[in-house]
């Protein structure tokens, strides 16, 4: 796997600062995100106000890199291993014709995770481990080498047959590379906001937002990754967009061997606020929401352990195991 070699510069904005009332250029150079075009991106562009408009506090949050964990692409070229069926949730797998996507937002509440049934003991207890899932948006990554993506993953410990702890926390990544864990404070039941942006194929970055807490990032830039072994670099593409709830793996020894994360009971959790944006060359966009995604399930046969419901356009839940589908709260 590649390493991160150089962390990014965090910028964020003097506590004076009035979004609604700077130009885009203003809003880049002091970490948020510019504006979208009213006449093409009009639901992003409403979107962006509501969240400009709020007080929300924006922190320099510190980073650090997890070589222990890794979000894969739904199918990868690059390692011997195929990853086929870790993925639950909504994807795109193409840009209208003659676009590329380029920005993607999305909403989810953090799950509150649980052992699964399989870890359930004939006395009771459960069998120690560390059960997770990982809820992320991104770009790529849906039969390509790299997909930038963010989001969180909520983590349940079982010592001594009980559950210690039940928690969670916000990341980032743009795969090969490993993922970066941010210091956002987050806990299940949070509702999160984020955006992933493909500024140009070298660039990208993101923005972590905990609408509970109203503390957010700034927009965190990423620089391009590359393939571990012929050290390729591999760009965004902007071939497909994708809001998932992930069986993730971890990542061990040298050569780097993966194994699946144990994944979790996480009962189930929504995802809102779910748009997608697309240009061509000469920087004529579209934006759209859920209509046509296809929908996916992790099935480790004969289980199923996470399945995807459409709501409607811009909503669509993930249930885990045998749990009944909820209400739109």
């Amino acid at each position: 796997m590649d390493m991160i070699k150089h962390m990014p510069e965090i910028i964020t904005p003097p506590k004076d600062f009035e979004p609604l009332k700077v130009s885009n250029t203003e809003l880049v150079k002091n970490g948020l995100p510019p504006r979208p075009d009213k006449q093409m991106y009009p639901k992003l562009r409403a979107l962006w106000e509501d969240m400009m408009a709020r007080q929300i506090t924006i922190i320099k949050p510190e980073l650090h890199v997890d070589t222990t964990t890794i979000h894969y692409p739904k199918r990868t070229v690059d390692e011997t291993v195929v990853f086929d069926n870790i993925w639950s949730g909504a994807v795109f797998p193409s840009p209208p014709a003659g676009n590329t996507f380029y920005t993607i937002t999305g909403a989810w509440i953090v799950p509150n995770p649980c052992p699964p049934p399989t870890a359930k003991l004939s006395n009771g207890n459960f069998a120690d481990g560390t059960y997770q899932a990982a809820a992320w948006i991104g770009l790529d990554g849906y039969g390509t080498e790299g997909v930038l993506q963010c989001g969180t993953t909520s983590v349940c410990v079982v010592s001594g047959g009980t559950i210690t702890s039940q928690t969670a926390y916000a990341w980032y990544e743009w795969f090969p590379a490993y993922p970066v864990v941010v210091s956002l404070a987050v806990k299940p039941g949070d509702l999160m906001q984020a955006i992933v942006c493909g500024l140009q194929p070298t660039q990208g970055s993101v923005i972590i937002t905990n609408m509970s807490s109203n503390i957010s990032t700034p927009s965190i830039s990423i620089a391009e990754p590359s393939l571990p072994y012929t050290k390729t670099l591999v760009p965004l593409l902007g071939q497909t967009a994708e809001w998932i709830m992930e069986d993730a793996s971890y990542a061990s020894g040298n050569p780097v061997v993966y194994t699946p994360v144990p994944f979790s009971n996480y009962g189930a959790t929504f995802f809102y606020n779910c748009l997608q944006a697309s240009k061509n060359a000469a920087g004529v966009g579209t934006e759209g929401n859920l209509a046509g995604a296809n929908l996916l399930n992790i099935v480790h046969p004969p289980t199923t352990l996470s399945t995807a419901i459409q709501e409607n356009n811009t909503v669509f839940q993930t249930y885990a195991y045998a749990n009944t589908p909820s209400t739109i709260p």
